[in-house]
């Protein structure tokens, strides 16, 4: 029996009803303007392809909780939004079924609760554990998971039920998978593990840090994935199935962003870097730039077997760091600083640190009340995300490593 305790108490807590986001809780800043807009823009291109051969779409929500992927889904911005008549790319009128599935009756509960003025919105108690629960159903367009859901299933379990999804499938359907990744700076003493064994993991960091405590915290065991072992399973499932499955993203989220990095269950230092992301994105705060350094130097790699997630890391946090250093060498009115660092960083860096440069430099155009608070903090978080949508394919180094799959003939 799968324990969903946390999750009774967490609902009944208030963390899954309908909330904006902020600095603190499960909706915060980095939630809303980072780690959503992450998924939205990775599945958008397969929306607006879905959409051109169908004009309404089903969808199946894997560990739906309590229909945030239906938000997520529902609030995709089009690629080109200034040409675009409509604000989303697939808005209400274009669902012709959603089934939001989670084994939490409290998560079903509130999601009846929360989308009863929808007609097409279904929520179902079910163990994705044991099978695919829509099986009589007709296929779905989108079977969708995100924030993780589908790491409380092990390898097997996460085999099966993939193989029966594929069976399921329409032709150019798609699977979108959101599994831990094993390789984050989050958790280094995972980093030496595999996908054939669950791992303890919490979700304290909803609490308050004074509040952390790992004796009183709720545990659970998920499994933390690595690219490779991820592709491996869905290749396995596509011949079970008999089905032909290409990869069309893949893709490492929150890379030093992610919960735990604020918090010291799974390493020795407490960062508290989520937090100063999440002040940079509030357009009431003014933050400085102490807060975003980081230092890795406590990261284990023995697990790492070719060092390339640890490179991925290190290179992403060079990348960060040339938009921090950049943002103090404007402050200071450091010119040739400046110009050094756009012209050392390759094209795509040197092009966002042209951008923050001229913004800075620009600050008397705009007619806000505090200009660092309204438009800098914020577009340095959103640089800083960019950054991190633009990297290779994924290898598992990310608080999350998504995937997303369409199924062939």
């Amino acid at each position: 029996m799968r324990r969903t305790e946390f999750f009774e108490a967490a609902v009944k807590a208030g963390f899954y009803g309908i909330e904006k986001g902020g600095l603190f809780g499960k909706k915060d800043n980095v939630r809303k303007y980072w780690e959503d807009a992450f998924i939205k823009a990775a599945v958008r291109p397969s929306i607006e392809s879905l959409l051109a051969q169908n004009d309404r779409l089903r969808i199946a929500d894997l560990g739906a909780g309590s229909g945030e992927g239906l938000e997520l889904l529902a609030h995709i911005p089009p690629s080109e939004p200034m040409k675009a008549q409509v604000p989303f790319v697939l808005d209400n009128p274009q669902i012709e079924a959603y089934y939001g599935i989670d084994i939490s009756p409290a998560m079903v509960e509130q999601g009846r609760a929360n989308y009863q003025n929808r007609g097409y919105a279904h929520f179902l108690e079910a163990d994705l554990s044991h099978d695919f629960p829509l099986k009589d159903e007709s296929p779905f367009h989108v079977y969708f998971s995100s924030y993780c859901s589908l790491s409380h299933l092990d390898v097997p379990e996460l085999e099966h039920l993939s193989a029966q999804i594929f069976a399921h499938a329409g032709k150019g359907s798609i699977v979108v998978y959101d599994v831990y990744g094993r390789y984050s700076p989050e958790w280094p003493v995972y980093w030496d593990k595999d996908a054939q064994q669950q791992l303890p993991y919490n979700m304290a960091y909803l609490q308050p840090p004074e509040e952390q405590d790992p004796k009183t915290a709720h545990w659970f065991d998920v499994t933390f994935w690595t690219s490779k072992e991820l592709l491996d399973t869905i290749q396995r499932a596509g011949a079970t199935s008999g089905r032909k499955v290409n990869v069309r993203l893949l893709q490492d989220r929150s890379i030093l962003v992610g919960r735990h990095m604020d918090t010291c269950f799974f390493k020795p230092t407490r960062f508290g870097i989520r937090q100063q992301v999440n002040r940079l994105f509030d357009r009431d705060y003014r933050e400085n730039t102490l807060g975003l350094r980081v230092n890795l130097d406590y990261l284990v790699t023995t697990g790492d077997s070719d060092g390339r997630a640890a490179e991925r890391i290190r290179a992403y946090l060079a990348a960060w760091s040339y938009v921090i250093d950049t943002l103090e060498a404007l402050i200071q009115h450091d010119n040739a600083r400046v110009k050094q660092l756009i012209e050392s960083s390759d094209e795509t860096l040197a092009e966002e640190l042209k951008m923050l440069a001229w913004l800075y430099r620009n600050a008397d155009r705009f007619p806000v009340t505090d200009f660092w608070a309204s438009i800098m903090g914020p577009q340095v978080a959103c640089v800083l995300r960019n950054l991190e949508m633009e990297l290779p394919p994924g290898l598992g180094c990310g608080h999350s490593l998504m995937c997303i799959v369409e199924v062939q003939k």
